[in-house]
């Protein structure tokens, strides 16, 4: 399988996912697992708490957070085996950073509100029932995160296929 082709498909059914289940932590999680056969299913549904940015709180977005969590499952040591040589924990720090400034520099912000932006015109504060409801009223709001799921799935793909 290509490079290109691994990014496709993980891209791809992150996209239906998030188009079906409207969650894009879980969808994000859901595409990688595709390829990447580390993601445990138990990641995969504790991740739903992360949607709307980091548990409905309009915070990191979940792309960004499930992105993180599967460049940490990657990279991080045990906890014994950093307690013994403190090294590894620095070697965990440079890729989550390196994830991060990746993430920033494609898509401009980690931050739920500011994607939104990007993509509606407008930011939603999920902490307020009207945001909310206007949120939810938008048809395709699904199909317009599904963008943004893609777009940062085949990015964390891509950074677990090069390092």
């Amino acid at each position: 399988m290509t490079k290109e082709e691994i990014l496709d498909l993980c891209g791809n059914a992150a996209k239906e996912a998030q188009i079906r289940d409207d969650v894009c932590s879980r969808s994000t999680l859901i595409g990688l697992k595709e390829y990447f056969d580390f993601i445990p299913e138990e990641l995969i549904r504790a991740s739903t708490s992360l949607c709307g940015g980091a548990g409905a709180s309009s915070g990191s977005c979940g792309t960004y957070t499930c992105g993180l969590l599967a460049v940490g499952l990657k990279y991080n040591a045990p906890l014994s085996e950093e307690l013994e040589d403190p090294s590894k924990a620095d070697i965990a720090s440079e890729k989550f950073m390196a994830f991060r400034d990746k993430y920033l520099k494609e898509m401009g912000t980690t931050l739920c509100p500011e994607l939104q932006k990007q993509i509606f015109g407008r930011s939603y504060i999920f902490t307020k029932p009207e945001d909310c409801e206007i949120y939810f009223k938008i048809t395709d709001h699904n199909e317009k995160c599904a963008e943004v799921v893609e777009k940062a799935t085949r990015l964390c793909a891509e950074f677990l296929l090069e390092n």
